[in-house]
């Protein structure tokens, strides 16, 4: 018997898991295909797009972040059978996308002439301000988008959100070919153009999710109830009380992989490609166990819905070790083929030996990183934001950074150091949110 749902529980967490994996993939896509052509354009394009897109995803990520606790609650709901309440927590959430997203964009906007502050080539901020307008303004449809896919995984449909993602993949490069290089008789451009592709397809992405949501059948049952009615503040409170936190924790993790690439800037050009290289392997992983995280949190909240502990620990468990023997296989392999992996990025001999040495320790840190990853995500399932937002503090801005410090500049490990500083940070978040589940 135990054989059995164990089992089970294995195929409906990949059940869930592998939609919510190509869209998170998908999305990577879309980022990939925009700097190969912007790239097109000369540096001064793309270091443009890539230093306003950077600053622009911290904000990003901190609504997504906020919004991603939601799929857990409409989990909740949709065990329980309570439809009404399911349809009640959308109209909220919906309500919550746009607050958040009008606030955040308040900041971008205001901020914008702060770019001209950060020691950045004038030429290159010039060319930042105006592409960050589309990414600006892209955030309202963005985050609505999340809200309705939040719902969707929720109530364990998570191929809608994977599907709509891949209408966004061919609408992004196609909007990237007419608008960068004026097809069809719309003028050219250039940098803005690839902003407009992205605003386009995030806004396509927004209707194309409302419209199924709203107009499908199978969605009435939630809708029984007068959308437009009296905001209830619990309820706000609610998504905001549990999202903050979540969204700081987003914010914290990926502030301190940004802080690490300033930090290897410093020892130069050679190394700073490199711990670029290494991040956007590792990341590939990170993509797989976060998508296994949502679904273990998903798999979670159901059960504790239906009033089965024993099943919502179960949930839990199979979907950690899912992430921690995704991972294991994934270290294998980059440490295997590490040296391989870097001749597919550059044929520079510096750079490929600083690669093959940063990828040696990010091998080894998949394993803390897998579990650490999908452990976030069952807490969201039982509504705990809070611990993984101060344990994530801790690790990364505490421990990670200042002995990664340390260690490159006073222990002169160089790279090196940052990257086992990193190390430190997640296996400090895996080994201290395992027994918190």
């Amino acid at each position: 018997m135990l054989r059995s749902n164990f089992l089970s529980e294995i195929r409906k967490t990949i059940g869930l898991a592998i939609p919510v994996i190509i869209g998170n993939i998908g999305q990577t896509l879309i980022s990939v295909t925009d700097n190969i052509m912007v790239g097109k354009l000369g540096a001064n394009a793309l270091g443009a797009a890539g230093f306003s897109g950077g600053i622009f995803y911290v904000f990003f990520l901190f609504g997504v972040g906020t919004l991603a606790p939601l799929a857990a609650l409409f989990a909740q709901s949709h065990g329980r059978d309570q439809h009404h309440e399911g349809g009640d927590l959308l109209r909220h959430s919906v309500l919550a996308a746009i607050i958040i997203s009008g606030l955040l964009m308040l900041l971008l906007w205001k901020g914008r002439p702060l770019l001209y502050q950060m020691g950045q080539d004038p030429s290159v901020v010039d060319l930042s301000i105006d592409f960050i307008t589309y990414l600006i303004v892209s955030l309202f449809p963005a985050l609505l988008f999340q809200a309705y896919k939040q719902f969707t995984d929720g109530i364990g449909k998570t191929q809608i959100g994977m599907y709509v993602m891949l209408v966004a993949i061919v609408t992004n490069i196609a909007g990237n070919i007419i608008f960068i290089n004026g097809l069809f008789g719309f003028p050219t451009m250039g940098l803005n153009g690839s902003g407009l592709a992205t605003l386009l397809s995030r806004i396509l992405t927004a209707i194309l999710m409302m419209i199924y949501v709203h107009k499908h059948p199978q969605f009435q049952k939630y809708f029984a109830e007068r959308w437009w009615r009296a905001v209830e503040k619990g309820q706000l409170q609610k998504i905001f009380r549990l999202g903050i936190p979540n969204g700081l924790t987003y914010i914290f993790e990926v502030g301190a992989f940004t802080f690490s690439s300033i930090m290897m800037g410093w020892l130069g050009a050679a190394a700073l490609a490199a711990h670029q290289i290494a991040l956007n392997i590792a990341t590939i992983s990170f993509l797989v166990t976060v998508g296994i995280g949502t679904a273990g949190s998903i798999r979670v909240a159901f059960e504790i819905s239906q009033g089965r502990r024993n099943g919502a620990h179960l949930a839990g468990r199979v979907a950690i070790l899912l992430g921690a023997s995704y991972m294991l296989f994934s270290t294998l392999l980059v440490f295997s083929f590490r040296e391989q992996l870097a001749q597919i990025y550059t044929t520079d001999p510096e750079v490929i030996h600083f690669t093959i040495l940063f990828l040696g320790v990010a091998a080894a840190f998949q394993f803390f990183d897998g579990i650490q990853a999908v452990a976030v995500g069952v807490l969201r399932g039982m509504q705990d934001t809070k611990l993984p937002s101060i344990l994530a503090f801790i690790a990364y801005w505490l421990i990670g950074l200042p002995l990664g410090y340390s260690l490159a500049f006073k222990v002169d490990w160089k790279g090196l150091g940052i990257w086992w500083g990193l190390f430190t940070a997640l296996a400090f978040m895996a080994i201290s949110l395992d027994p918190a589940f």
